[in-house]
């Protein structure tokens, strides 16, 4: 390892110092002569400088370390005081600043350890009788709140920790991960006797289902009144304006002399739904209802690994649902004849009868449902690029998160009413203008896609694949995947196994 010899890969048993030995391989196998070494401190919170003489190394002597071989810590302790034994440092963190040898209570500690220099830290001790090694029976344990990392190593980082339990809490935060130890790239880490143990992830988070439907169709606009030009104009069309085409009613009919004027279909356009304008043989027709939208499709669900990054695992995303499709405009209503005579116009130079009323405009299409999140990993040991050698670890997991489901799209639109068509003044036995047809109903977005499982991985990774040697793994269940809309809807679960690549 960097900065600790290279007994510090071979060596692990043995920890004692003899004369002549020069950390040779075949040295360490055949006598187990050599002791870890600390290396120099580099600061922001380092440990270690110097050699780790025999009475320095808590598992392989039966006296109790003496103050002069590190700084020690309990959780009685003070951050003030010196780290000795009679005046122990409180926290890991504040030993670890120290650049010395960290000499740890057989006791819990809950805080979050960053190791960012060489580091030696010996658990196991018994801070009640003289720090004396109990590790074999009751080691140190490392812990941390829910959410946290309890240790991190960071990157070209050499650390070794001895007789020590780490263990994460379970999550608590939706989608949230229980990693236990995390070691950036270029790191080099030592477990002698240690455990390793993730809590349990959280299932993701569900689709949010929206709060309200798709904009609503404008109403349409009356028609006139009969014998106020000699043609009077149909309602105007309204719109609708939607992300994806703008709904637009078909325009009322114009009121003239002889005849009325047919009404305009709606856009989007999908039917011909403008009514006909009234003539010798026939009243004016009403505009009819715009079509509804298309339904959005559904979003297809997570699938994959995700990602190891710095900040712990990343699931992959859900996609979203399609959009549903814009509605039809009402169609414009028909205009009718005026005309002079009896019971019609008295005046000549206005004698167009009652336009046609335009329709509603359609409803937008509703969004599409939101992807259902990932569910949160157990990981023991998330290693980006790293290196490790273990000797009797103990390596566990729990249960991974089950994954979010996909929300529901949202509702389309409502389209607008249609208006009103023309009037006839009093007294006047012409025929009223038509009434323009309601939008229709805007399509209804797709469901999103379900979230993956979450994972249950003793040890993840990125890089060289971690040795095989000196650890015992047991793994917890997977996640199941989110529910979506149909097979391709659903997320897939998440993965169950020892050793992951990433």
């Amino acid at each position: 390892m960097r900065g600790f010899g290279l007994a510090l890969v071979v060596c692990v048993v043995a920890l004692v110092t003899a004369p002549g030995c020069f950390h040779e391989a075949d040295d360490c196998e055949k006598t187990q002569t050599c002791p870890p070494e600390a290396s120099g401190g580099s600061g922001g919170g380092t440990g270690g400088t110097g050699g780790t003489p025999l009475s320095c190394v808590p598992s392989n002597q039966s006296d109790p370390v003496e103050d002069s071989c590190g700084v020690f810590v309990r959780t009685s302790g003070s951050d003030a005081d010196k780290g000795s034994k009679a005046a122990p440092f409180a926290t890991i963190a504040k030993a670890l600043g120290a650049g010395k040898p960290v000499y740890l209570c057989a006791e819990t500690f809950t805080e979050v350890v960053t190791i960012g220099g060489g580091a030696f830290v010996f658990g196991g001790l018994d801070c009640e009788q003289g720090w004396a090694y109990v590790g074999s029976s009751k080691p140190s344990e490392i812990t941390a709140p829910s959410d946290a990392i309890p240790v991190r190593v960071g990157a070209k980082v050499s650390a070794e920790l001895y007789d020590v339990t780490i263990r994460a809490a379970d999550a608590t935060a939706k989608g949230g991960s229980s990693i236990a130890l995390l070691a950036e790239a270029e790191s080099e880490v030592q477990l002698s006797r240690c455990a390793v143990e993730a809590g349990n992830g959280v299932a993701g988070a569900e689709g949010e289902d929206f709060a309200d439907a798709a904009t609503t169709g404008a109403a349409g606009e009356d028609g006139g009144e009969a014998c106020a030009a000699p043609a009077v104009l149909g309602g105007i069309s309204v719109k609708n304006t939607c992300d994806d085409a703008d709904s637009i009613s078909g325009g009322g009919g114009n009121g003239q002399e002889v005849s009325g004027g047919p009404g305009g279909p709606g856009d989007p356009f999908v039917n011909d739904n403008g009514g006909k304008g009234e003539n010798a043989a026939s009243v004016c027709a009403a505009g009819t209802e715009g079509a509804a939208g298309m339904s959005g499709g559904p979003g297809a669900g997570a699938t994959g690994l995700g990602a190891l990054e710095a900040s712990g695992y990343v699931g992959p995303s859900a996609n979203s649902g399609a959009p549903g499709g814009t509605a039809q405009g009402g169609g414009g209503g028909g205009g009718a004849k005026g005309g002079t005579g009896a019971g019609k116009c008295a005046d000549g130079a206005k004698a167009g009868g009652a336009s046609g009323a335009s329709g509603g405009a359609g409803g937008c299409g509703g969004l599409g449902g939101k992807g259902g999140g990932a569910g949160g990993a157990s990981i023991a040991i998330m290693s980006l690029g790293a290196s490790f050698t273990f000797e009797a670890v103990k390596v566990a997991t729990k249960s991974g998160g089950n994954g979010g489901s996909g929300g529901k799209g949202q509702t389309g639109g409502a389209g607008g009413p249609g208006g009103t068509g023309g009037a006839v003044p009093g007294g006047l036995t012409l025929n009223a203008g038509c009434s323009g047809g309601p939008g229709g109903e805007g399509g209804t977005g797709g469901k999103g896609g379900g979230g993956l499982g979450g994972h249950s991985i003793g040890i993840a990774y990125t890089g060289a694949a971690p040795s095989l040697k000196g650890r015992s793994i047991t793994i917890g269940t997977a996640g199941n995947g989110g529910a979506g809309d149909g097979a391709n809807g659903n997320g897939d679960p998440g993965t169950a196994q020892e050793v992951q690549p990433f």
